[in-house]
Protein backbone atom coordinates (compact mmCIF):
# COMPACT_ATOMS: atom_id res chain seq x y z
CA UNK A 1 0.00 0.00 0.00
CA UNK A 2 2.79 2.18 0.34
CA UNK A 3 2.53 3.61 -3.43
CA UNK A 4 -0.77 3.86 -3.40
CA UNK A 5 -0.92 5.83 0.09
CA UNK A 6 2.35 8.21 -1.09
CA UNK A 7 -0.07 9.38 -4.36
CA UNK A 8 -2.97 9.97 -2.33
CA UNK A 9 -0.64 12.09 0.39
CA UNK A 10 0.54 13.97 -2.11
CA UNK A 11 -2.58 14.61 -4.10
CA UNK A 12 -3.91 15.56 -0.85
CA UNK A 13 -1.46 17.78 -0.17
CA UNK A 14 -2.35 19.62 -3.72
CA UNK A 15 -5.99 19.45 -3.21
CA UNK A 16 -5.60 21.25 0.10
CA UNK A 17 -3.69 24.24 -1.70
CA UNK A 18 -6.11 24.45 -4.68
CA UNK A 19 -8.68 24.85 -2.04
CA UNK A 20 -6.46 27.48 -0.11
CA UNK A 21 -6.30 29.69 -3.33
CA UNK A 22 -10.33 29.61 -3.84
CA UNK A 23 -10.81 30.45 0.03
CA UNK A 24 -8.29 32.99 -0.60
CA UNK A 25 -9.61 35.02 -3.90
CA UNK A 26 -13.06 35.37 -2.11
CA UNK A 27 -11.77 36.57 1.17
CA UNK A 28 -9.21 38.99 -0.60
CA UNK A 29 -12.19 40.01 -2.60
CA UNK A 30 -14.27 40.73 0.71
CA UNK A 31 -11.22 42.44 2.37
CA UNK A 32 -11.09 45.02 -0.28
CA UNK A 33 -14.14 45.83 -0.92
CA UNK A 34 -14.00 46.58 2.64
CA UNK A 35 -11.06 48.64 2.67
CA UNK A 36 -13.13 50.14 -0.70
CA UNK A 37 -15.84 51.37 1.47
CA UNK A 38 -13.76 52.34 4.31
CA UNK A 39 -11.86 54.74 2.19
CA UNK A 40 -15.28 56.06 0.42
CA UNK A 41 -16.35 56.36 3.70
CA UNK A 42 -13.40 58.93 4.92
CA UNK A 43 -13.91 60.72 1.48
CA UNK A 44 -16.91 61.55 2.50
CA UNK A 45 -16.06 62.38 6.23
CA UNK A 46 -12.37 63.29 6.51
CA UNK A 47 -12.86 63.51 10.16
CA UNK A 48 -12.35 59.72 9.89
CA UNK A 49 -8.84 58.17 10.65
CA UNK A 50 -7.53 55.14 9.24
CA UNK A 51 -4.00 53.58 9.44
CA UNK A 52 -3.65 52.17 6.30
CA UNK A 53 -0.12 51.78 6.65
CA UNK A 54 -0.64 48.59 8.57
CA UNK A 55 -4.75 48.34 8.04
CA UNK A 56 -3.92 46.67 3.90
CA UNK A 57 -1.33 44.61 4.93
CA UNK A 58 -3.27 43.14 8.25
CA UNK A 59 -6.30 43.04 5.50
CA UNK A 60 -4.30 41.01 3.05
CA UNK A 61 -3.00 38.63 5.98
CA UNK A 62 -6.63 37.97 8.04
CA UNK A 63 -7.36 37.27 4.25
CA UNK A 64 -4.77 34.43 3.46
CA UNK A 65 -4.99 33.38 7.12
CA UNK A 66 -8.56 33.07 7.22
CA UNK A 67 -8.87 30.80 3.70
CA UNK A 68 -6.04 28.30 5.18
CA UNK A 69 -7.99 27.85 8.35
CA UNK A 70 -11.35 27.05 5.90
CA UNK A 71 -9.25 25.28 3.77
CA UNK A 72 -7.65 22.78 6.62
CA UNK A 73 -11.26 22.49 8.02
CA UNK A 74 -12.64 21.15 4.90
CA UNK A 75 -9.92 19.46 3.73
CA UNK A 76 -11.12 15.80 1.87
CA UNK A 77 -10.85 12.33 3.42
CA UNK A 78 -8.30 9.93 2.08
CA UNK A 79 -10.85 7.88 0.16
CA UNK A 80 -12.33 11.04 -1.69
CA UNK A 81 -8.67 11.67 -2.83
CA UNK A 82 -8.31 8.24 -4.07
CA UNK A 83 -11.23 8.46 -6.12
CA UNK A 84 -10.58 11.93 -7.31
CA UNK A 85 -7.43 10.47 -8.36
CA UNK A 86 -9.47 7.82 -10.19
CA UNK A 87 -11.06 9.73 -12.15
CA UNK A 88 -8.59 12.41 -13.03
CA UNK A 89 -6.09 9.60 -13.82
CA UNK A 90 -8.30 7.24 -15.58
CA UNK A 91 -7.82 4.48 -13.27
CA UNK A 92 -11.52 2.47 -12.89
CA UNK A 93 -11.70 3.26 -8.89
CA UNK A 94 -8.29 1.42 -8.51
CA UNK A 95 -7.28 3.25 -5.38
CA UNK A 96 -10.47 3.77 -4.27
CA UNK A 97 -11.20 -0.07 -4.36
CA UNK A 98 -7.80 -1.12 -3.01
CA UNK A 99 -8.51 1.18 0.31
CA UNK A 100 -11.90 -0.50 0.73
CA UNK A 101 -10.38 -3.84 0.63
CA UNK A 102 -6.69 -3.90 2.08
CA UNK A 103 -7.88 -5.61 5.07
CA UNK A 104 -9.26 -8.73 3.03
CA UNK A 105 -7.31 -11.76 3.04
CA UNK A 106 -8.88 -12.89 -0.22
CA UNK A 107 -6.76 -13.72 -3.14
CA UNK A 108 -9.37 -11.46 -5.10
CA UNK A 109 -8.55 -8.64 -2.75
CA UNK A 110 -4.91 -9.19 -3.06
CA UNK A 111 -5.19 -9.22 -6.43
CA UNK A 112 -7.26 -5.79 -6.83
CA UNK A 113 -4.24 -4.11 -3.96
CA UNK A 114 -1.45 -4.94 -6.25
CA UNK A 115 -2.83 -3.83 -9.54
CA UNK A 116 -3.53 -0.93 -7.88
CA UNK A 117 -0.02 -0.37 -6.47
CA UNK A 118 1.18 -0.99 -9.85
CA UNK A 119 -1.11 1.61 -11.51
CA UNK A 120 -0.14 3.94 -8.69
CA UNK A 121 3.39 3.53 -9.13
CA UNK A 122 2.74 5.29 -12.86
CA UNK A 123 0.49 8.46 -12.03
CA UNK A 124 2.26 11.55 -12.52
CA UNK A 125 0.12 13.43 -9.58
CA UNK A 126 1.07 16.79 -10.83
CA UNK A 127 -0.46 15.85 -13.86
CA UNK A 128 -3.55 14.64 -12.19
CA UNK A 129 -4.30 16.87 -9.69
CA UNK A 130 -2.61 20.64 -11.06
CA UNK A 131 -2.45 23.50 -9.43
CA UNK A 132 -4.32 26.12 -11.13
CA UNK A 133 -5.54 29.63 -10.44
CA UNK A 134 -9.63 29.58 -9.72
CA UNK A 135 -11.71 30.89 -12.15
CA UNK A 136 -12.73 33.93 -10.25
CA UNK A 137 -9.45 35.16 -9.88
CA UNK A 138 -10.19 38.87 -11.49
CA UNK A 139 -12.53 39.51 -8.60
CA UNK A 140 -9.26 40.81 -5.96
CA UNK A 141 -8.02 42.47 -9.38
CA UNK A 142 -11.39 44.22 -9.97
CA UNK A 143 -11.57 45.41 -6.02
CA UNK A 144 -8.49 46.46 -5.98
CA UNK A 145 -9.17 48.37 -8.72
CA UNK A 146 -12.07 50.22 -7.04
CA UNK A 147 -10.01 50.78 -4.13
CA UNK A 148 -7.34 52.73 -6.63
CA UNK A 149 -10.13 54.57 -7.94
CA UNK A 150 -11.76 55.73 -4.76
CA UNK A 151 -8.35 56.26 -3.14
CA UNK A 152 -7.77 58.73 -5.27
CA UNK A 153 -11.23 60.49 -5.23
CA UNK A 154 -10.91 64.19 -3.96
CA UNK A 155 -12.37 64.51 -0.49
CA UNK A 156 -16.15 65.91 0.38
CA UNK A 157 -16.90 67.31 3.99
CA UNK A 158 -20.50 65.94 3.64
CA UNK A 159 -21.85 66.52 7.20
CA UNK A 160 -19.05 69.12 8.01
CA UNK A 161 -16.95 66.72 10.49
CA UNK A 162 -13.61 67.46 9.28
CA UNK A 163 -14.69 71.49 9.84
CA UNK A 164 -15.35 71.23 13.17
CA UNK A 165 -12.72 68.77 14.16
CA UNK A 166 -10.18 71.12 13.13
CA UNK A 167 -11.54 74.15 14.63
CA UNK A 168 -11.58 71.89 17.70
CA UNK A 169 -7.63 71.08 17.10
CA UNK A 170 -7.18 74.83 16.55
CA UNK A 171 -8.97 75.24 19.52
CA UNK A 172 -7.16 72.95 21.53
CA UNK A 173 -3.52 74.22 19.96
CA UNK A 174 -4.41 77.92 20.86
CA UNK A 175 -5.60 77.17 24.32
CA UNK A 176 -2.27 75.33 25.32
CA UNK A 177 -0.06 77.86 23.45
CA UNK A 178 -1.43 80.37 25.76
CA UNK A 179 -0.73 78.46 28.91
CA UNK A 180 2.79 77.69 27.67
CA UNK A 181 2.94 81.44 27.37
CA UNK A 182 2.06 82.44 30.89
CA UNK A 183 3.93 79.53 32.09
CA UNK A 184 7.04 80.94 30.33
CA UNK A 185 6.11 84.57 31.22
CA UNK A 186 6.26 83.45 34.65
CA UNK A 187 9.20 81.78 34.77
CA UNK A 188 10.95 84.51 32.99
CA UNK A 189 9.69 87.04 35.76
CA UNK A 190 10.81 84.78 38.48
CA UNK A 191 14.24 84.52 36.98
CA UNK A 192 13.86 88.45 36.67
CA UNK A 193 13.07 89.04 40.31
CA UNK A 194 15.60 86.41 41.63
CA UNK A 195 18.46 87.65 39.84
CA UNK A 196 17.84 91.23 41.51
CA UNK A 197 17.04 89.43 45.08
CA UNK A 198 13.36 91.26 44.74
CA UNK A 199 10.29 89.10 46.44
CA UNK A 200 6.66 89.75 45.51
CA UNK A 201 3.33 88.22 47.50
CA UNK A 202 1.70 85.91 45.07
CA UNK A 203 -1.60 87.23 43.79
CA UNK A 204 -4.53 86.33 45.77
CA UNK A 205 -6.63 82.81 44.63
CA UNK A 206 -8.91 84.25 41.70
CA UNK A 207 -11.04 81.20 41.35
CA UNK A 208 -10.06 77.64 39.47
CA UNK A 209 -7.16 77.23 38.09
CA UNK A 210 -7.70 77.07 34.60
CA UNK A 211 -3.69 76.60 33.68
CA UNK A 212 -3.79 72.98 35.54
CA UNK A 213 -3.05 70.01 33.07
CA UNK A 214 -6.40 68.86 33.64
CA UNK A 215 -8.17 71.81 33.51
CA UNK A 216 -6.55 73.19 29.98
CA UNK A 217 -8.11 69.80 28.17
CA UNK A 218 -11.63 70.89 28.94
CA UNK A 219 -11.75 74.94 28.69
CA UNK A 220 -12.18 76.57 25.22
CA UNK A 221 -9.66 79.54 23.58
CA UNK A 222 -12.00 82.12 25.24
CA UNK A 223 -11.69 80.79 28.64
CA UNK A 224 -8.01 80.19 28.11
CA UNK A 225 -7.66 83.46 26.95
CA UNK A 226 -9.94 85.20 29.53
CA UNK A 227 -8.13 83.26 32.51
CA UNK A 228 -4.26 84.34 30.99
CA UNK A 229 -5.06 88.26 30.85
CA UNK A 230 -6.66 88.12 34.65
CA UNK A 231 -3.71 86.37 35.76
CA UNK A 232 -1.24 88.53 34.33
CA UNK A 233 -2.82 91.68 34.98
CA UNK A 234 -3.12 90.17 38.90
CA UNK A 235 0.46 89.74 38.65
CA UNK A 236 1.27 93.32 37.21
CA UNK A 237 -0.65 94.80 39.35
CA UNK A 238 1.38 93.05 42.33
CA UNK A 239 4.58 94.48 40.66
CA UNK A 240 3.21 97.98 39.98
CA UNK A 241 1.99 98.31 43.87
CA UNK A 242 5.15 97.49 44.66
CA UNK A 243 7.32 99.42 42.57
CA UNK A 244 5.43 102.24 43.35
CA UNK A 245 5.25 101.44 46.92
CA UNK A 246 7.63 103.09 49.60
CA UNK A 247 10.82 101.45 48.65
CA UNK A 248 10.15 102.46 44.66
CA UNK A 249 9.67 106.17 46.16
CA UNK A 250 12.30 106.61 48.27
CA UNK A 251 14.56 105.40 45.30
CA UNK A 252 12.59 107.98 42.88
CA UNK A 253 13.01 110.86 45.35
CA UNK A 254 16.93 110.07 45.91
CA UNK A 255 17.14 109.79 42.00
CA UNK A 256 15.34 113.05 41.53
CA UNK A 257 17.54 114.99 44.09
CA UNK A 258 20.72 113.75 42.52
CA UNK A 259 19.80 115.17 39.55
CA UNK A 260 19.81 118.56 40.93
CA UNK A 261 22.85 118.24 42.91
CA UNK A 262 25.51 120.69 41.58
CA UNK A 263 28.45 119.23 40.40
CA UNK A 264 31.80 120.73 42.64
CA UNK A 265 34.90 122.20 40.65
CA UNK A 266 37.05 120.14 38.48
CA UNK A 267 38.88 117.66 40.14
CA UNK A 268 39.75 113.71 41.57
CA UNK A 269 35.73 113.42 42.72
CA UNK A 270 34.19 114.72 39.75
CA UNK A 271 33.48 111.15 37.66
CA UNK A 272 31.78 110.19 41.09
CA UNK A 273 30.06 112.94 41.23
CA UNK A 274 29.01 113.31 37.44
CA UNK A 275 27.70 109.41 38.29
CA UNK A 276 25.49 110.40 40.97
CA UNK A 277 23.93 112.75 39.55
CA UNK A 278 23.19 110.87 36.70
CA UNK A 279 22.03 108.17 38.97
CA UNK A 280 24.38 105.71 38.41
CA UNK A 281 25.13 104.66 41.51
CA UNK A 282 26.92 101.08 40.37
CA UNK A 283 29.46 103.91 38.35
CA UNK A 284 29.89 106.03 41.66
CA UNK A 285 30.22 103.40 44.01
CA UNK A 286 33.36 102.07 41.31
CA UNK A 287 34.68 105.63 40.57
CA UNK A 288 34.73 105.96 45.04
CA UNK A 289 36.59 102.67 45.13
CA UNK A 290 38.91 104.29 42.87
CA UNK A 291 39.74 107.55 44.98
CA UNK A 292 40.14 104.95 47.92
CA UNK A 293 42.67 103.12 45.63
CA UNK A 294 44.42 106.14 44.98
CA UNK A 295 44.76 107.39 48.25
CA UNK A 296 46.14 104.27 49.73
CA UNK A 297 48.52 103.39 47.07
CA UNK A 298 49.74 107.04 47.09
CA UNK A 299 49.07 107.71 43.87
CA UNK A 300 47.14 111.14 44.68
CA UNK A 301 49.49 114.39 44.79
CA UNK A 302 49.07 116.88 47.80
CA UNK A 303 47.26 118.98 44.85
CA UNK A 304 44.78 116.74 44.37
CA UNK A 305 44.23 115.25 47.57
CA UNK A 306 43.96 118.87 48.46
CA UNK A 307 40.90 119.70 45.64
CA UNK A 308 39.25 116.12 46.37
CA UNK A 309 38.88 117.52 50.35
CA UNK A 310 37.03 120.60 48.80
CA UNK A 311 35.01 118.31 46.77
CA UNK A 312 33.65 116.48 48.81
CA UNK A 313 33.21 119.60 51.39
CA UNK A 314 31.34 121.10 48.88
CA UNK A 315 29.40 117.65 48.35
CA UNK A 316 28.81 117.38 51.78
CA UNK A 317 27.14 120.66 51.83
CA UNK A 318 25.02 119.71 48.62
CA UNK A 319 24.05 116.56 51.07
CA UNK A 320 22.56 118.23 53.79
CA UNK A 321 20.59 121.04 51.96
CA UNK A 322 19.53 117.99 49.81
CA UNK A 323 18.26 116.64 53.15
CA UNK A 324 16.58 119.30 54.27
CA UNK A 325 14.70 120.12 50.65
CA UNK A 326 11.09 118.85 51.32
CA UNK A 327 9.61 121.04 48.23
CA UNK A 328 7.98 118.21 46.23
CA UNK A 329 6.48 117.16 49.32
CA UNK A 330 5.24 120.42 50.62
CA UNK A 331 3.48 121.19 47.54
CA UNK A 332 0.94 117.88 47.93
CA UNK A 333 0.16 118.74 51.45
CA UNK A 334 -0.43 122.34 50.13
CA UNK A 335 -2.84 121.06 47.25
CA UNK A 336 -4.46 118.58 50.19
CA UNK A 337 -5.61 122.20 51.78
CA UNK A 338 -3.18 122.45 54.30
CA UNK A 339 -1.29 126.18 54.80
CA UNK A 340 2.29 126.93 53.90
CA UNK A 341 3.11 126.28 57.65
CA UNK A 342 1.17 123.54 58.35
CA UNK A 343 2.78 121.75 55.11
CA UNK A 344 6.42 122.64 56.20
CA UNK A 345 6.06 121.16 59.71
CA UNK A 346 4.19 118.12 58.71
CA UNK A 347 6.70 117.17 55.94
CA UNK A 348 9.03 116.53 58.39
CA UNK A 349 6.98 114.47 61.06
CA UNK A 350 5.06 111.81 58.86
CA UNK A 351 3.71 110.21 62.49
CA UNK A 352 1.79 113.89 63.18
CA UNK A 353 0.48 113.90 59.28
CA UNK A 354 -2.72 111.27 59.63
CA UNK A 355 -4.25 113.52 62.17
CA UNK A 356 -4.17 116.93 60.23
CA UNK A 357 -5.04 114.73 56.90
CA UNK A 358 -7.97 113.81 58.54
CA UNK A 359 -9.18 116.94 59.54
CA UNK A 360 -8.83 118.06 56.09
CA UNK A 361 -11.86 115.40 54.98
CA UNK A 362 -9.61 113.71 52.69
CA UNK A 363 -9.99 109.62 52.28
CA UNK A 364 -8.46 106.96 53.32
CA UNK A 365 -6.86 106.07 50.46
CA UNK A 366 -5.83 109.54 50.01
CA UNK A 367 -4.03 109.28 53.46
CA UNK A 368 -2.08 106.36 53.24
CA UNK A 369 -0.84 107.99 50.00
CA UNK A 370 0.59 110.78 51.61
CA UNK A 371 1.73 108.93 54.34
CA UNK A 372 3.63 106.93 52.09
CA UNK A 373 4.94 109.77 50.22
CA UNK A 374 5.96 111.71 53.12
CA UNK A 375 7.73 108.78 54.90
CA UNK A 376 9.50 107.56 51.16
CA UNK A 377 11.06 111.37 51.58
CA UNK A 378 11.83 110.97 55.00
CA UNK A 379 13.73 107.73 53.89
CA UNK A 380 15.35 109.96 51.14
CA UNK A 381 16.66 113.05 53.61
CA UNK A 382 18.13 110.55 55.54
CA UNK A 383 20.39 108.67 53.13
CA UNK A 384 21.21 112.01 51.56
CA UNK A 385 22.21 113.22 55.02
CA UNK A 386 23.86 109.77 55.64
CA UNK A 387 25.91 110.16 52.87
CA UNK A 388 26.39 114.20 53.68
CA UNK A 389 28.13 113.13 56.96
CA UNK A 390 30.10 110.38 55.31
CA UNK A 391 31.85 112.92 52.50
CA UNK A 392 32.05 115.36 55.78
CA UNK A 393 34.07 112.61 57.39
CA UNK A 394 36.01 111.76 54.72
CA UNK A 395 37.06 115.63 54.34
CA UNK A 396 38.02 115.76 57.47
CA UNK A 397 40.03 113.14 57.40
CA UNK A 398 42.11 114.80 54.63
CA UNK A 399 42.19 117.28 56.48
CA UNK A 400 43.36 116.29 59.66
CA UNK A 401 45.46 114.08 58.41
CA UNK A 402 43.57 110.65 59.89
CA UNK A 403 43.80 107.66 58.04
CA UNK A 404 41.13 106.35 60.12
CA UNK A 405 38.43 109.06 60.13
CA UNK A 406 39.45 108.59 55.85
CA UNK A 407 38.69 104.98 56.14
CA UNK A 408 35.24 105.40 58.55
CA UNK A 409 33.76 107.96 56.32
CA UNK A 410 34.80 105.91 53.01
CA UNK A 411 32.90 102.92 54.11
CA UNK A 412 29.95 104.82 55.27
CA UNK A 413 29.89 106.42 51.72
CA UNK A 414 30.12 102.61 50.09
CA UNK A 415 27.61 101.35 52.14
CA UNK A 416 24.90 103.73 50.65
CA UNK A 417 25.99 103.75 47.46
CA UNK A 418 25.35 99.87 47.76
CA UNK A 419 22.28 100.75 49.16
CA UNK A 420 21.43 102.84 46.36
CA UNK A 421 22.62 100.30 44.16
CA UNK A 422 20.56 97.80 45.12
CA UNK A 423 17.17 99.70 45.12
CA UNK A 424 18.18 100.49 41.52
CA UNK A 425 18.31 96.99 40.87
CA UNK A 426 15.15 96.14 42.23
CA UNK A 427 13.53 99.26 40.48
CA UNK A 428 14.48 98.00 37.22
CA UNK A 429 13.69 94.23 37.53
CA UNK A 430 10.06 95.49 38.55
CA UNK A 431 9.91 97.74 35.60
CA UNK A 432 11.52 94.94 33.45
CA UNK A 433 8.92 92.33 34.85
CA UNK A 434 6.26 94.56 34.23
CA UNK A 435 6.99 95.02 30.50
CA UNK A 436 7.09 91.39 30.33
CA UNK A 437 3.61 91.18 31.42
CA UNK A 438 2.37 94.06 29.32
CA UNK A 439 3.94 92.36 26.48
CA UNK A 440 2.11 89.15 27.01
CA UNK A 441 -0.85 90.16 27.50
CA UNK A 442 -0.84 92.06 24.05
CA UNK A 443 0.18 89.36 22.43
CA UNK A 444 -2.46 87.29 23.69
CA UNK A 445 -5.43 89.53 23.61
CA UNK A 446 -4.30 91.05 19.74
CA UNK A 447 -6.98 93.14 18.87
CA UNK A 448 -7.98 92.80 15.25
CA UNK A 449 -9.20 95.40 13.07
CA UNK A 450 -13.40 96.12 12.44
CA UNK A 451 -15.08 97.25 9.44
CA UNK A 452 -17.91 97.26 7.16
CA UNK A 453 -18.31 96.48 3.63
CA UNK A 454 -21.00 95.66 1.05
CA UNK A 455 -19.91 93.10 -1.87
CA UNK A 456 -21.03 94.02 -5.15
CA UNK A 457 -21.66 92.02 -8.49
CA UNK A 458 -23.92 91.10 -11.18
CA UNK A 459 -26.89 90.42 -8.64
CA UNK A 460 -25.83 93.08 -5.93
CA UNK A 461 -28.13 96.44 -5.56
CA UNK A 462 -25.62 98.29 -6.68
CA UNK A 463 -24.53 96.51 -9.66
CA UNK A 464 -21.70 95.30 -10.56
CA UNK A 465 -19.69 98.86 -10.39
CA UNK A 466 -20.98 99.14 -6.80
CA UNK A 467 -23.18 101.76 -5.23
CA UNK A 468 -20.61 104.88 -5.38
CA UNK A 469 -18.48 104.18 -8.03
CA UNK A 470 -18.70 105.99 -11.92
CA UNK A 471 -20.50 103.53 -14.31
CA UNK A 472 -19.09 102.65 -17.85
CA UNK A 473 -19.86 105.08 -21.13
CA UNK A 474 -20.24 101.87 -23.56
CA UNK A 475 -21.71 99.14 -21.13
CA UNK A 476 -25.26 97.84 -21.82
CA UNK A 477 -27.20 96.60 -18.88
CA UNK A 478 -27.27 96.83 -15.38
CA UNK A 479 -23.49 99.14 -15.43
CA UNK A 480 -24.30 102.32 -14.63
CA UNK A 481 -23.15 102.62 -10.74
CA UNK A 482 -25.24 104.28 -8.31
CA UNK A 483 -24.91 108.58 -7.20
CA UNK A 484 -21.69 109.60 -5.96
CA UNK A 485 -20.71 110.08 -1.82
CA UNK A 486 -18.27 112.11 -1.51
CA UNK A 487 -17.33 110.89 2.10
CA UNK A 488 -19.20 107.77 3.77
CA UNK A 489 -19.44 106.32 7.29
CA UNK A 490 -16.86 104.55 7.92
CA UNK A 491 -15.95 102.57 10.78
CA UNK A 492 -15.04 103.70 14.65
CA UNK A 493 -11.12 103.89 15.40
CA UNK A 494 -10.21 101.18 17.48
CA UNK A 495 -8.21 101.44 20.30
CA UNK A 496 -4.96 99.45 19.88
CA UNK A 497 -2.82 97.94 22.67
CA UNK A 498 0.15 99.34 23.64
CA UNK A 499 2.95 98.68 26.84
CA UNK A 500 6.20 100.53 27.83
CA UNK A 501 9.20 98.55 28.56
CA UNK A 502 12.37 99.49 29.70
CA UNK A 503 15.85 97.64 29.24
CA UNK A 504 19.39 98.37 29.75
CA UNK A 505 21.59 96.96 27.04
CA UNK A 506 25.11 96.91 27.07
CA UNK A 507 26.86 98.55 24.22
CA UNK A 508 30.23 100.18 23.16
CA UNK A 509 30.25 104.25 23.15
CA UNK A 510 32.45 105.55 20.49
CA UNK A 511 32.96 109.47 20.13
CA UNK A 512 31.86 108.61 16.24
CA UNK A 513 28.07 109.42 14.99
CA UNK A 514 25.64 112.16 16.75
CA UNK A 515 24.71 112.30 20.10
CA UNK A 516 21.62 110.68 20.96
CA UNK A 517 20.89 111.97 24.65
CA UNK A 518 22.26 114.55 26.86
CA UNK A 519 21.34 115.20 30.26
CA UNK A 520 21.80 118.77 32.76
CA UNK A 521 24.60 118.63 35.20
CA UNK A 522 24.36 121.37 37.46
CA UNK A 523 28.23 122.95 37.97
CA UNK A 524 30.69 126.18 37.20
CA UNK A 525 30.72 127.33 33.89
CA UNK A 526 33.76 126.41 32.17
CA UNK A 527 34.68 130.31 30.70
CA UNK A 528 37.05 130.46 27.72
CA UNK A 529 37.28 132.38 24.99
CA UNK A 530 37.25 132.52 21.18
CA UNK A 531 40.05 133.78 18.79
CA UNK A 532 38.25 132.14 15.39
CA UNK A 533 36.16 135.49 14.43
CA UNK A 534 39.28 137.82 15.25
CA UNK A 535 41.41 135.39 12.48
CA UNK A 536 39.01 135.80 10.24
CA UNK A 537 38.34 139.35 10.29
CA UNK A 538 41.94 139.65 9.99
CA UNK A 539 42.38 137.45 6.97
CA UNK A 540 39.82 139.45 5.13
CA UNK A 541 41.33 142.43 5.40
CA UNK A 542 44.38 141.69 4.55
CA UNK A 543 42.93 140.02 1.37
CA UNK A 544 41.13 143.33 1.04
CA UNK A 545 43.69 145.29 0.72
CA UNK A 546 46.10 143.33 -1.34
CA UNK A 547 43.43 143.51 -3.70
CA UNK A 548 43.01 147.43 -3.49
CA UNK A 549 46.76 148.09 -4.42
CA UNK A 550 46.87 145.83 -7.44
CA UNK A 551 43.63 147.52 -8.72
CA UNK A 552 46.10 150.88 -8.30
CA UNK A 553 43.40 152.20 -5.31
CA UNK A 554 45.88 152.84 -2.93
CA UNK A 555 48.20 155.70 -4.09
CA UNK A 556 51.82 154.74 -4.40
CA UNK A 557 53.23 156.95 -1.87
CA UNK A 558 51.09 154.76 0.86
CA UNK A 559 51.39 151.30 -0.12
CA UNK A 560 54.46 150.48 2.52
CA UNK A 561 52.24 151.99 5.15
CA UNK A 562 49.32 149.57 3.64
CA UNK A 563 51.12 146.17 3.79
CA UNK A 564 53.39 146.95 7.24
CA UNK A 565 49.72 147.59 9.05
CA UNK A 566 47.89 144.47 7.86
CA UNK A 567 51.16 142.10 8.01
CA UNK A 568 51.08 142.78 11.78
CA UNK A 569 47.55 142.41 12.22
CA UNK A 570 48.09 138.83 10.47
CA UNK A 571 51.02 138.14 12.78
CA UNK A 572 48.91 139.28 15.49
CA UNK A 573 45.91 136.75 14.56
CA UNK A 574 48.16 134.27 14.35
CA UNK A 575 49.50 134.44 17.55
CA UNK A 576 45.88 134.55 19.36
CA UNK A 577 45.03 130.86 17.24
CA UNK A 578 48.30 129.54 18.26
CA UNK A 579 49.45 128.88 14.62
CA UNK A 580 53.20 129.73 13.84
CA UNK A 581 53.89 131.93 10.96
CA UNK A 582 54.85 130.70 7.71
CA UNK A 583 58.48 131.31 6.77
CA UNK A 584 58.76 133.63 4.20
CA UNK A 585 59.51 132.28 0.58
CA UNK A 586 63.05 132.54 -0.26
CA UNK A 587 63.13 134.81 -3.52
CA UNK A 588 65.47 133.56 -6.80
CA UNK A 589 67.95 136.22 -7.59
CA UNK A 590 67.86 136.74 -11.16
Amino acid sequence: MDPIRTVIARAARRLLVASWLRHTVVWLTVALVLAAAARGAQKLSPVLTVEWNWVLPALVGASALIALVIAYARRPKEIDVARTIDERAGLRESLSTALCVEQEDRAWSRAIVEDARHRASRVVVRDAVPIEAPGNSWWPIAACAGLLAVWWLPATDVGGLFAKKQAEEAERAQVQQVAEQVSQTQKEIDEILAKAGVEIEEPADTGEDLFKPEQIERVSAEEMQRAAIKKLTALSDKLEEQRNGERGMTFDAIRDAMKRMETPEPGPATEMSRAMARGDFAEAKRQLEKLAEQIQSGEMSDEQKKQLQQQLEKMSEAMAQMAENRQQLVEQLRQAGLSEAQAQRLASDPNALEQALKEQGLSQEQIDQLKQQAQAQQNASDAASAMSQAMGQMAQGMQNGSESQMQDGLGSMSGQLSKMEQMQSEMQALEQAMGQCQGQMADICKNPGSGMGQTAGEGSQWGRNGQFSQGERMAQGNASGGPGQGLGVGPEEAPADFMLKSEKATVNTTDQGPVIASSLVYGAQVKGESTAAFSAVASSAEAQAAEAIETKRVPREHEEAVKAYFGRLKKAAEKESGESPKPAEQGNDS
